[in-house]
This record gives C-alpha cells, sequence and structure tokens, in this order.
C-alpha cells in the first residue's frame, strides 16, 4: 500500500487492503458491502469496514492547497492536476452504490485501493517534492530561509499539521527528521516532502473519535471534524482559520462550529461540492460524448446540418451544473432545481439545440422560448442520447426511475429472448421498443409496460440531441428515409406512493413528480448517503425523514447542503469492536 513511502515514511496502522470494485456491474462487490454495513441502535453512528480515503478530486485538492502553504506559485494547481491525472494516471474513483454496484452512485464511497493507485502516489509524491524544491531560493523559503535542528523541526511540524490535519506527536517528527538525516539542503527537503506526500496520514482519513470503550459512540475529536466539515463542504483540507478552531478546541462549541459551517458555505469552494453531489446524483456521466457519429450518413441525415462538437456533451452537462449554481446563489429551493426554466448555455452548439441565445454567465440567463421546455427533465444532458440517432426511452425512463426518484425498479432478466417480436415495417422508437419489451408471457412485459417505459415514452417529443419534435423520421442506414409518423407521448405513468397518472407531456411528468414528493424524498436519501459515505440504515430514518421534511417545505440549497452537518449524528464515530 501507500505505507511503502519513499524514505520509509509512516505507515497508518488501518491502510486499506489493495482490492478493486468487482467487474460484474450487477454483483454487490466488497466496497458495497463495507459501505452497507447496518447501523444498529445509534443512527448517524457508524465506523466503516474500511477505512475512508481521499476521492481524486479531494486528492487534487488538497494537494494543491498545501502546497499553496509552502510556495508562493499560481502554476502549481494546474501542473499538479496534470500530474495526477496524466503522469500519474490516478483512476477516477468508481462509482459506487452502498447497496449494488448497479446504477447511481457517488465517488466518495469507493473505498479501494489498487497497486494503480499505489503507484501513481508514490509518482506524485516524487515529482512534487522536486518541483515544490525546485530551486535553492524555493527550498530556503519552504524551510523559514534558515537551517538547523530547530529549523528542520518547525518546517516538520508546520507541513506535517496541515498536509495530515492534526499536530504531528514527537515520534512522527523523528520520522521525518530521520528521513532528512539533520540535513536542510535541498536534496534533504525533497525527501522529506516527498515522504509526507506519500503517507497513508495523506490519503486516508483516520478518524478514532475522543472517548474510550470498543463499540461505543463518540464525539469526533476537533480536528477529525473540522476535516470532516472541510471534505465534505469543500472536498479539500481545512482552511488557516477552520485549523485554528480545531487546534485551540473552539470548534467543539455549537457557536463557533455554527460559524465555521456559516462561514464554509459562503465560500465559492462550497459551490464546487454542491455541482459535484449533483452531478453525480442526476448520473450526467452517463451522457456519452455526442460527436462520435458525425460523418456517419444516417447520423448526419438526422442531425440536419447541426454539428455537435467534441465539447458538447460536456458543455451540456455544464449548463445543469450552472444552472444548480444560480439557484443556490439565489437561495433557491430543491424544486427549482426541477422547474427552472432558463438557458444556461454558454457555448453556441448548446444554446442552437435550446433555440436560445448564448448566455455569458452573468446577469439574468435567457428564458425557455419552446413550451415543451419546462426545466431540469428537459436538459440536454439529461434527454440527449450521446452519439445516437434515435432516442432510447428506456435509458430515459431507468435515469427518473432510478435516479431522481428512487423508484424499486427489478434487475434486468438477463435470460430473455424477444427474437420473435415482429419488427418489419415503418416503426417509430416507441412502437419498436413496445414490441420488444411489451411481448406477452415474458420476463420483461410486468416491469417496462407498467413502469419503465411510460417515463421515456413521454419525452418522445425530445429526439435523440434533446431537440424538440413534432415527429420522427425513420431512416436507412444511408440516411434516406423510409418514413415520418408523429411522435406518440401519451402513457399512464406510475409513482409509488400516488395514484397512477395519464401523461402526455413533459410539463405534465414533471407535475406528477412534484405532486409526489419523490423528488425531495430520493434527494433526501442520497444527499445521505453523499455526506455520510455509506448506505443508510433503519436507524437513519429520522434523519432522512428531516432532511425531506426541510426540501418539501422549500428550504434553499445552501442550507439543505449544510443541514446534514449541523447534526450530532455527523459529529460522532463508533469505535471499533
Amino acid at each position: 500500500g501507500p505505507g511503502a513511502t519513499p524514505g520509509g515514511g509512516p505507515r497508518a496502522p488501518d491502510a486499506a487492503p489493495g482490492r478493486s470494485t468487482p467487474a460484474d456491474p450487477h454483483a454487490q462487490g466488497p466496497a458495497a458491502r463495507a459501505l452497507a454495513a447496518d447501523t444498529g441502535t445509534n443512527p448517524g453512528c457508524f465506523s466503516a469496514v474500511l477505512p475512508r480515503r481521499l476521492t481524486r478530486t479531494q486528492f487534487i485538492n488538497v494537494l494543491s492547497d498545501w502546497s499553496a502553504t509552502l510556495v508562493a506559485d499560481t502554476g502549481l494547481p494546474a501542473r499538479i492536476r496534470t500530474l495526477v491525472v496524466d503522469k500519474a494516471q490516478f483512476p477516477q474513483d468508481a462509482s459506487i452504490n452502498p447497496e449494488t454496484a448497479r446504477h447511481q452512485g457517488y465517488w466518495r464511497l469507493d473505498p479501494t485501493v489498487t497497486t494503480r493507485q499505489v503507484g501513481g502516489i508514490n509518482t506524485i509524491a516524487q515529482d512534487l517534492a522536486a518541483d515544490l524544491a525546485s530551486t535553492d531560493a524555493r527550498a530556503a523559503a519552504i524551510l523559514g530561509n534558515c537551517s538547523g535542528e530547530a529549523c528542520l523541526t518547525a518546517f516538520i511540524r508546520k507541513a506535517g499539521r496541515t498536509l495530515f490535519r492534526q499536530p504531528l506527536t514527537d515520534a512522527e517528527v523523528a520520522v521525518y527528521r530521520k528521513v532528512a538525516n539533520g540535513a536542510t539542503d535541498r536534496a534533504a527537503l525533497v525527501k522529506v516532502l516527498a515522504t509526507m506526500i506519500a503517507s497513508p496520514q495523506t490519503y486516508f482519513v483516520v478518524e478514532r473519535g475522543n472517548g474510550s470503550g470498543s463499540g461505543a459512540c463518540v464525539p469526533l475529536s476537533a480536528h477529525e471534524l473540522a476535516t470532516r466539515l472541510s471534505l465534505h463542504l469543500w472536498d479539500t483540507l481545512p482552511d488557516a482559520t477552520l485549523a485554528a478552531r480545531a487546534d485551540d478546541g473552539t470548534l467543539l462549541q455549537p457557536a463557533v462550529y455554527q460559524a465555521q459551517v456559516t462561514r464554509l458555505m459562503g465560500d465559492a469552494r462550497a459551490d464546487l461540492a454542491l455541482r459535484s453531489f449533483f452531478r453525480q446524483w442526476f448520473r450526467l456521466d452517463d451522457l456519452v460524448a455526442m460527436d462520435g457519429k458525425v460523418g456517419n450518413a444516417r447520423f448526419d441525415a438526422f442531425a440536419a446540418g447541426y454539428r455537435p462538437l467534441g465539447t458538447t456533451r460536456d458543455a451540456a452537462i455544464d449548463e445543469v451544473l450552472d444552472m444548480v449554481s444560480y439557484v443556490a446563489a439565489r437561495n433557491g429551493s430543491l424544486q427549482q432545481v426541477l422547474t427552472d426554466r432558463h438557458s444556461f448555455a454558454r457555448s453556441a452548439d448548446i444554446a442552437e439545440l435550446y433555440k436560445t441565445p448564448v448566455w455569458n454567465g452573468s446577469g439574468t440567463p435567457p428564458v425557455f422560448g419552446e413550451p415543451d421546455r419546462v426545466g431540469l427533465l428537459t436538459r440536454i444532458a439529461i434527454v440527449a442520447n450521446g452519439s445516437s440517432d434515435t432516442t432510447l426511452p428506456i435509458s430515459r425512463g431507468a435515469r427518473i426511475l432510478g435516479a431522481l426518484t428512487c423508484q424499486a425498479l427489478p434487475p434486468p432478466a438477463m435470460n430473455q429472448t424477444n427474437a420473435a417480436a415482429d419488427l418489419s415495417g415503418v416503426l417509430t422508437t416507441r412502437e419498436r421498443t413496445q414490441r420488444i419489451t411489451e411481448m406477452p408471457d415474458t420476463a420483461c412485459v410486468g416491469c417496462h409496460k407498467t413502469s419503465l417505459n411510460p417515463w421515456g415514452f413521454v419525452f418522445e417529443r425530445f429526439d435523440a440531441l434533446g431537440r424538440v419534435r413534432a415527429t420522427e423520421v425513420v431512416r436507412k442506414e444511408n440516411g434516406d428515409a423510409l418514413g415520418e409518423k408523429p411522435v406518440d407521448t401519451a402513457v399512464v405513468a406510475r409513482l409509488a406512493g400516488i395514484n397512477d397518472r395519464a401523461l402526455s407531456t413533459a410539463a405534465e411528468a414533471q407535475q406528477y413528480v412534484l405532486d409526489s414528493g419523490a423528488f425531495e424524498a430520493c434527494f433526501a436519501r442520497n444527499y445521505f448517503r453523499y455526506a455520510f459515505g455509506r448506505a443508510d440504515g433503519e436507524a437513519d430514518a429520522p434523519v432522512i425523514e428531516e432532511v425531506r421534511q426541510q426540501a418539501a417545505n422549500g428550504a434553499n440549497l445552501r442550507s439543505l447542503f449544510a443541514s446534514i452537518v449541523t447534526r450530532d449524528e455527523f459529529k460522532t464515530i463508533q469505535r471499533p469492536q
């Protein structure tokens, strides 16, 4: 593991074993099982089977912010990102659902450590240390322009305190002094810096709590609480102000803690964390590149002069996230995330799909002019199908039911064959999908006909690029038209806890979601998992219900995002048995 550090740095006693995410997407792998343990009778009081580690984003942010405390170099953050992602080939975290590895999940729920990550950490440590102390002048500045044992010790305590998010013990200081072998020249400094960066104390989040007794629920220490708070709200290490409140212990005072929560939520870094949550909850990364079939005769005929770019997919994702930031900055509610009708397209390719002007990123964005474009469920990143020239109604339905409203969906019937489906004639996408998935006496028909398909069919007014349409042109592979038919969007849709409803427009579908309360309930459950990095158990139901009620009552996004961290459950941990 990362404990095999340059210079023999300290090893965390509970470093995670090397294991990877299960290859079978329908299996419940060790990472999911480790996060799904029951909380017993202590809601929120939990100790994971595997230690929590930094996500790749958090790792990059921690290294960047720590480096900024050592040297003044505005180019370092970009070089660190390039080093981690490109040179060290540090893998993106797996999107883990604590119940199953299938469908929606969160990067911060991935506790696994692989050989690839270990090798990446050591590469990063060596290269970043050499960059930080690239000249004698920079090395002297990092040390404080002094020399000798006292100078070296002071540097080790200062740099280690920031990077490890807590003060170093005398024994730990002695380890790093030994790495330097008493020297304070540039070569010695590079060794110390590399050993610190590669230490498990950098990469893992070790929480033991204040108190004694195995299995006991105890409060986090001030330093552990500061780290948990900053990683949750900022995806990085505590800044100097928060660290100072941890060092003097006042962070454990309710008024001081609340003041720090308010301060952190008012910082731009909190917006980045908010965007990260919604990006993962909405499964925006499911959208594949939209330019993959440019040049294909059938796709080009379908696109009818529109040419998606290599950047169109990311621009579509950013458009949704810019909407989230806009709503949050104006104290908007979760419901407004669902219903906002502004276009946040900052590039001409997305604006063309929306038929709106390009937004310059400031001021009031333009409003959608098409009546069909009613909010989140009709944004390009939600309804587009990448480089396909036909819609994927099953995928659309699965996103709404599985990700946005948390409806229970059975696993697909892997042994079902629909070879007997009659696909002759000129068929719309809806007709083809019905003939394949709604055949009588098959394993598919029950779920598809009553639950999954309706939530895809009601959005057939949007083509595979997310454009509004009234008809569907069925084409040959060479792009020639076989026929054109009106799209049929009339369905009877179903959501748990509310009567089935006849729908035929996106506006009616959106209103049904609002009336059901499923969007707020799904947010509460997903946000709990994101905040605690684990599955919810029966004992956690009151916490989730309180968050749901706040969302249902129109609480603004910022207060919702901060609601978890002010609870006692966020501030405790269960000591190992």
